[in-house]
Formats: C-alpha cells, sequence, structure tokens
C-alpha cells in the first residue's frame, strides 16, 4: 500500500489500370485494358441574402480523349484500333458538355497532349463538375535508377528507350486527375503494360521481368488515398483487339454499356455500372483469358453519370470491389445473380443471401437482408477477413483526475508496448494486451518541507474493441479494458525517507485512432479514462486518471 497514492495509465485489355472515386469529396475511376487481334426531406430556408447565390456555375461535363494508333519511335508497333477507340467514345459521350478528342499526329504528342490537360483543368468551374480522360495507347514500364518500375502511358513521340522521360507515367496522370477541381472523374486508361498485347518493353526490361517472380510494379492505389483501383485484365494476360468488332474488348464492351448499363433502373448509367457491364462480358467473350477485377469500398453510390439522367427511384444494389470479396458468388432466394468484384441490382423487400466460393461452393456468409430502394450495400462488410496481427509502441503522459491523485502524483511519462489481433472471432474486433512502463516525480506537502520524490511503476491491461471506419484510410476504435498496475514511490527529503508501492486492479474506457495510408504501418492516438481503489492520502477511492498517447504500429 502507499499511504498517499494512485495509479497511472496512461483495369477489355491487359494490364494494370486504375479507376478511382471518393463519394463525398473524389470521385476518381482508372480502368485498364489492352489489344489486340495480333494481341495488342424538407425545402430548406434560405441562408445568404437573395440573388447572392445566382452567379454560382452550373455543374457541367468534360471529356478528354486520346487515341494514338501511329508512333514516331519505328520500335513501337502501330494500333489499329486507338483511334477509332477514343472517337467512339467522344459518340457516346454525345450529352456532355464539352467533349475534346485527340488523335492527329500534332495533337498526340506528349507536349500537345499536356497542354490539353492544362486546358481542360483550366475549363473546370465547379466540384460537382464531371471529367472523362480516356487514353487508347501502348502502355509499358520505365524501370527507375533504384530498380522500382513505374507505368507508362506512350505517347506519339515517345522513345521505348526513354520511357520515363519521354512517356506520360500513369501515376502521375491519376494524381493530376486527382487534384483537379472536379469531384467526379472517371479515368480509363485502355492500355497495358504485360509485355504483350498493346504492351511495349524495352528488350532488356522484359527479361528482366522474365526472372522476377512478382512483375508487376505497385498498383496504383497506393499512389493516393483517393484512388481505387478497377484493372480490366491481371497484369500477366494478354487481350485483344478484335476485326469483328471494330474495337479492342474491353472498349467495346463500355460503349455498349452507355446503352444497357442501366444496372438500377434510375435512368442513368454511372461508371461504376458502365464498368462492370464491360468487366463480366469482357470475361465471357475471351472466355476467361482477361480477368476484369475491381478495389473499392465507395462505388456503391456513383455520382459520375455518363449518359442518361437520374429520374426513377434506384433498385438496392449489393457491390464490393474489395480485394478480400474477390471471387465469391452471389446467391440471391437461390439464384446465383454474379461474381464479385461488381454489383448486383434487386427488388427492394427482404431477401435471403449467400456469398460462397466459385470453386468450392462453400458458404462464407448466409442470411437474410432487408432492401429498400436506393440503397447501397456494400458486401465486404459481411465478408469474414483474416485475422490480423500488429504490434505498437506508444509514449504518452499520465494525468490525474481526482484531487488525491493529483496532490500525491507528479508528472508521470509512459512508454508502452502493445500487441493486437484484429478480425477475430468477428471482422471488427480488436483484442489487445498492452505493457507499460512509468516514470516520473515531484514534490508532496510536508508540515516544514515539501518532500521530493520519484516514481517508477508498470501496468497491464488487456483491452477489447470494435473499429469503425469513417474514411477508408481512418479508423476509430472505442474499447474497455482490466488490468493491474504497480507504483513505487521513494521519498527523499533531508527529514524524511520513505518507500511505499501501491498494487491495485484497475477498469479503463478508451478511444484509439489509427490513419491507414502508410500500410504496413499505421499511426495513430489514444484517449483513456481509468478507474482503480487504493489509499492515495487520506482517500481510498475510487479515483480517476486519464492518459494520452501517440503510438506506431505495424500490421502484418
Amino acid at each position: 500500500m502507499i499511504g498517499p497514492f494512485v495509479r497511472v495509465q496512461l483495369a477489355g485489355r491487359t494490364c494494370g489500370c486504375a479507376v478511382a472515386r471518393s463519394a463525398t469529396v473524389l470521385a476518381l475511376l482508372a480502368a485498364a485494358a489492352c489489344a489486340t487481334a495480333r494481341e495488342k426531406g424538407g425545402l430548406l430556408e434560405p441562408v445568404a441574402p437573395a440573388g447572392l447565390t445566382d452567379q454560382a456555375p452550373a455543374a457541367t461535363r468534360h471529356a478528354l480523349l486520346v487515341g494514338i494508333d501511329q508512333f514516331e519511335d519505328k520500335r513501337l508497333s502501330p494500333l489499329k484500333f486507338a483511334s477509332k477507340d477514343a472517337q467512339a467514345m467522344a459518340q457516346g459521350l454525345s450529352e456532355f458538355d464539352d467533349v475534346v478528342t485527340l488523335t492527329s499526329p500534332e495533337q498526340t504528342t506528349r507536349a500537345a497532349v499536356l497542354e490539353a490537360l492544362s486546358a481542360l483543368e483550366n475549363r473546370i468551374r465547379s466540384p460537382q463538375d464531371t471529367v472523362v480522360l480516356y487514353f487508347s495507347t501502348h502502355g509499358s514500364l520505365a524501370q527507375e535508377p533504384g530498380g522500382e518500375l513505374k507505368r507508362q502511358l506512350v505517347m506519339r513521340d515517345s522513345r521505348l528507350d526513354l520511357l520515363g522521360e519521354t512517356g506520360l507515367s500513369m501515376e502521375a496522370l491519376a494524381r493530376r486527375a486527382a487534384a483537379l477541381k472536379a469531384r467526379r472523374v472517371l479515368l480509363v486508361l485502355a492500355t497495358c503494360h504485360s509485355g504483350r498485347g498493346k504492351s511495349q518493353l524495352p528488350d532488356a526490361l522484359a527479361q528482366a521481368l522474365a526472372r522476377r517472380k512478382a512483375p508487376a510494379p505497385p498498383p496504383l492505389e497506393e499512389v493516393s488515398e483517393a484512388v481505387i483501383v478497377v484493372t480490366a485484365a491481371s497484369f500477366s494476360e494478354a487481350a485483344t483487339e478484335e476485326e469483328a468488332l471494330g474495337h479492342d474488348v474491353y472498349t467495346h464492351f463500355l460503349l455498349d454499356a452507355l446503352s444497357k448499363g442501366d444496372r438500377d433502373g434510375d435512368g442513368a448509367v454511372t461508371a461504376s455500372e458502365a464498368h462492370d457491364y464491360a468487366r463480366e462480358r469482357t470475361y465471357a467473350h475471351t472466355a476467361g483469358r482477361q480477368r476484369p477485377t475491381a478495389e473499392s469500398s465507395v462505388l456503391g453510390v456513383d455520382p459520375i453519370v455518363l449518359r442518361g439522367k437520374p429520374g426513377r427511384s434506384r433498385k438496392p444494389v449489393l457491390y464490393s470491389y474489395a480485394r478480400s470479396s474477390e471471387g465469391l458468388a452471389v446467391v440471391v432466394d437461390g439464384a446465383r445473380k454474379g461474381v464479385l468484384p461488381g454489383g448486383v441490382a434487386l427488388e427492394s423487400g427482404q431477401h435471403e443471401l449467400a456469398l460462397t466460393e466459385v470453386g468450392s461452393g462453400r458458404a462464407v456468409y448466409s442470411g437474410s437482408i432487408e432492401l429498400a430502394d436506393g440503397e447501397a450495400r456494400d458486401l465486404a462488410e459481411l465478408v469474414p477477413r483474416p485475422a490480423q496481427l500488429s504490434g505498437a509502441l506508444s509514449l504518452g503522459a499520465f494525468l490525474p483526475v481526482t484531487s488525491a491523485a493529483r496532490e500525491q502524483l507528479g508528472a508521470i511519462g509512459q512508454l508502452s508496448g502493445q500487441v493486437s489481433l484484429t478480425g477475430w472471432p468477428k471482422r471488427r474486433l480488436t483484442l489487445g494486451l498492452r505493457l507499460s512502463f512509468l516514470g516520473g516525480g515531484g514534490a508532496l506537502p510536508g508540515s516544514n518541507e515539501s518532500l521530493p520524490f520519484t516514481l517508477v511503476g508498470s501496468q497491464a491491461l488487456l483491452a477489447g474493441g470494435w473499429a469503425f471506419e469513417p474514411h477508408r484510410a481512418v479508423s476509430l476504435t472505442p474499447g474497455l479494458g482490466l488490468g493491474a498496475i504497480w507504483l513505487f514511490r521513494s521519498v527523499r527529503a533531508p527529514s524524511f525517507r520513505s518507500d511505499e508501492s501501491l498494487l491495485a486492479g484497475l477498469a479503463s474506457a478508451l478511444l484509439e485512432a489509427r490513419w491507414h495510408a502508410l500500410a504496413p504501418f499505421e499511426l495513430g492516438a489514444r484517449a483513456e479514462l481509468a478507474g482503480f481503489p487504493g489509499r492515495m492520502g487520506l482517500s481510498f477511492g475510487p479515483h480517476l486518471a486519464t492518459s494520452l498517447g501517440l503510438f506506431a504500429e505495424y500490421r502484418d
């Protein structure tokens, strides 16, 4: 017992591509494809004076479409349908207010394309504007001095041996699209970089890739937290550009989707609806040789309207673009409706839902769901994720709350290590064991003099929490914990010497916030309120204390 004391706690065509969209702030969608037949409520009251908003620009839709068939570098084989693809897209987007098509030799140099992008940026007036950027050309990879591979779009004047300097970086293009004033942006990259199809690689790089076990460069979703990837075919596949279709396969079905892809029946075709339509038919048409994939957590309600105008109530949609749900069949009321990633539209009401593995038929989820008109349900929430083990180090401070604790404790620092298990036995459940080391000092009031002391201690806490994700890069985890604390205080004054200790159980409520943008590392902050019994001066408690800390975590 301590006589006076307390506790301390502290993306068509082969290739990688990108489609990205943020539902509330940014919509960026990038889809890749590659080809050759040779393989190639109530009313709102006004809050501003009348007329103040009259000058607000009306939302408009812009499209910049680039198709390149011929290249100055003779090592780059010509393409047959790239220009035709871009021109067909222009016709398909005829409802747009501003459509610019670049297909002629003078329009498709690197400098000309960059100039056209700058001009487009200047024409955007409102965050509610919609922008479609479409590129049909060769894709390739450029190797940085450190060995890192960068995806490149080949322009008319690009050189195969100097793609890093003469090509157009896909990552730079995605970042530029994300920085547009418009918040509804669709980026379609009808190109690839697999070494086959619409892909050209320098010989040395192609040989180096052949020796690598994992030839693909980092996916574009890692470039920015705003980017969500939809891939029209996996990296190692070759897609086709067919004479019978007159287009590359993915673009053919993407164009077809503009008239037939209204999945939810609201009168409009959105970017996610069009991609899903093209994805399914590309897979079927190529007998599985092209496997379009998609990754997204926000494509359920899509503001990027490519054709039509929403005018009818939407059917409910079940969807998932998460990697954890890829390859699962969606079975509704006993009938198979589709395979994820993607989405299916249903009638409103109650349904029996099962998510099953396509190969084995094993159900990973089954249950009843109630759907309302206009609802979009992310099926990734229903898919069990593998448990994740993580370790964290944190640095913080202890702040006593009760008067006895404030009087008897000095300034205390806290260094903690924690091991956590997330996703078992429930997807959002986190279990953690934290060990903390405490140290500090202060002075007790005495009858004739202050009594300086030093303090050391340790704490063990077993906590459980339930994670919420208000944003895909941020999670909040409220939780409860039980544990024990041991403190040792040594008083050393000229006229008084004393050693005291306290061992007590404690209970705490805590809240952790994590930022996931630096995966596999995460940064976070923790706030905690703890209560414990024990004699502190003349008070036996219970006492309250808070602790605040910052931590860095590694998640496997």
